[in-house]
């Protein structure tokens, strides 16, 4: 208990055992992933799934925790189980190299899943994610556009079918409602307002091929500051839903 005892003295040994037997899965390790990982795993959740299928590239350590010097080229997988480990070597961690898809579907959501994380930046691997653990009944906390932005204060959390103003969570929502998915999806979105339409059909080319399947992944700015705050949001309302279960 020592190594979380911060926490610990401000939820209580219960609510801090709660985290330490709580199993969590994470969708997308970059910018927003990984600072949701980061804190969920220093606040000590005890069995954590990471599902990514990209590599740390040289663009990436602008704003990503994972891509170091040391982790350019390296599996995102692959660092963030280091890391994660180093934080808490008692962490039960399950490393899944793979893109996410209708396919794979049963490989990222199978045994006990207490809350999921949804931190994809493609529209179709989301769609398919979110239906996926709607129907399911999984406690999803899903990320909306965090690229573009650059005022803090802007950032909020809604139930998806509540959200506005965000481009991309527009998107989601329509296809999603056209799945037959409703409420109950907790999303973290900006209102801050971009001029950005989020096209499905044909991305941007970043210059070199990060998935070696699915499309090529557009390239948008974005900071540091505003796409960590993103992540630890997430991992803050999920760290709520656990310690509030009976």
């Amino acid at each position: 208990m020592e190594r979380f005892l911060r926490t610990s003295r401000l939820i209580g040994d219960r609510n801090q055992q709660k985290l330490f037997d709580a199993h969590v899965t994470i969708v997308g390790l970059g910018a927003v992933g990984g600072h949701a990982l980061e804190a969920l795993a220093r606040a000590g959740v005890g069995h954590i799934r990471i599902i990514d299928f990209d590599t740390v590239g040289l663009t990436n350590i602008n704003r990503q925790l994972l891509a170091l010097d040391s982790t350019i080229g390296m599996k995102k997988c692959t660092a963030a189980a280091s890391r994660i480990r180093e934080i808490n070597p008692s962490c039960s961690v399950e490393a899944l190299d793979l893109f996410v898809h209708d396919d794979t579907m049963d490989r990222v959501l199978s045994g006990r899943t207490d809350a999921l994380i949804d931190a994809i930046d493609s529209m179709s691997p989301k769609l398919s994610l979110l239906e996926a653990s709607w129907n399911r009944g999984i406690p999803t906390f899903s990320s909306m556009g965090a690229a573009l932005r650059t005022d803090p204060f802007a950032i909020t959390h809604a139930d998806l079918m509540k959200s506005h103003t965000c481009p991309l969570a527009r998107q989601v929502r329509r296809k999603l409602k056209r799945r037959g998915v409703g409420s109950g999806i907790e999303v973290i979105f900006s209102s801050e307002e971009v001029d950005f339409a989020y096209r499905d059909p044909q991305e941007e080319t970043a210059g070199e091929q990060i998935l070696q399947r699915g499309r090529q992944r557009r390239v948008l700015g974005s900071m540091p500051t505003i796409t960590g705050m993103f992540g630890l949001m997430l991992a803050q309302l999920v760290i709520d839903r656990i310690i509030s279960e009976a």
